[in-house]
């Protein structure tokens, strides 16, 4: 069996623009105006560790 002879890797530099990794970095947009609207009645909760009062 013939040895596979190695190939380093080739080194890159990449550089970073501050402006595009800050605006993915940052949180998710806020919601749009229909949504959050469709919240889940508190009767229909089935959370067995929240507080029943």
């Amino acid at each position: 069996m013939k040895k596979k002879s190695y190939a380093a890797p080739q080194v890159e530099l990449i550089v970073l623009d501050n402006e595009i990794s800050l605006a993915l970095e940052s949180l998710s947009p806020p919601p749009g105006p229909s949504e959050g609207l469709n919240k889940t009645p508190d009767y229909l909760d089935n959370n067995p560790f929240k507080n029943q009062a």
